[in-house]
């Protein structure tokens, strides 16, 4: 059944290398100047055409004119495209950080605060880095008794997740079914199986509290930062992440023990 379906989509692999390289040119201001002539040129000379023979009555003028913006349509779009619409390297930067400064944060406040009354804070963002702070408000009885702190480095196609571990959670070896992993279990299974692969062993956490975390590193869609909506589920499955990893976070804590530390 795969072989007749071969043949379609072969043909459709050039021309989508074409648009993404295109889409990746990072034209000079006098070359999209030139463009940019050279385009207005054609489109006011077809339409000018067009304009003079219907005036004098001149068919096959018409017809030309008509002809040279049947071509001139689809090349204008290239040229749009190419004048308007650069993947500069600043471009992704400041997409990067839209993604680190607000949307993450706008799905982690909606899925795991508001739910639980945690407070939300950015520590941090350096470059594609960013670390955040979870923690529960004094008068929660039922809290975390240690704040997570979580980090996301957005690398354009790669994303590398830390969780602090709390610190009666450090366990020795590699962790693939360790037993001190027992309540995070579940959250590590749906990660990988949402492609997430989990770090063989602890990473020294870089954030401010320092300490052991959990690392998860996964390949992200081509062109993700260009497409809201892989942007939009990736946020929004990081905050399930999240909610997973607090409920995990949770259960750890040892029978007795409450908001604080207290007995």
């Amino acid at each position: 059944m795969s072989a007749p379906d071969s043949p379609d989509v072969a043909p459709a692999q050039p021309s989508s290398e074409v648009v993404r390289w295109l889409q990746s040119l990072a034209l000079p201001v006098w070359a999209r100047g030139i463009l940019v002539a050279v385009f207005l040129a054609v489109m006011f000379g077809g339409l000018a055409l067009v304009a003079w023979g219907a005036w004098s009555r001149d068919r096959e003028s018409v017809t030309a004119a008509i002809g040279l913006l049947t071509v001139a349509l689809p090349v204008s779009l290239v040229v749009i495209g190419l004048v308007f619409g650069q993947r500069s390297e600043k471009r992704l930067a400041d997409l990067t950080h839209a993604v680190l400064d607000t949307l993450i944060a706008s799905q982690v406040k909606q899925l795991v605060c508001a739910p639980r009354g945690l407070q939300f804070a950015q520590i941090s963002r350096t470059g594609c880095r960013a670390t955040y702070r979870l923690m529960s408000s004094e008068d929660i009885p039922q809290g975390l008794r240690q704040a997570l702190q979580f980090s996301v480095e957005l690398n354009v196609r790669k994303v590398n997740l830390m969780f602090s571990l709390p610190e009666h959670i450090n366990p020795q070896g590699p962790l693939d079914n360790h037993p001190a992993l027992v309540s995070y279990r579940h959250v590590i299974e749906g990660a990988q199986a949402e492609g997430y692969r989990l770090n063989p062993v602890l990473a020294e956490y870089g954030g401010d509290a320092g300490g052991k975390a959990l690392l998860f590193y996964r390949t992200l869609p081509d062109d993700f930062l260009l497409r809201p909506i892989e942007k939009l589920y990736f946020t929004q499955d990081l905050g399930f992440f999240v909610r997973g990893i607090v409920e995990a976070q949770h259960a750890s804590q040892p029978t007795g023990m409450c908001l604080g530390g207290r007995t």
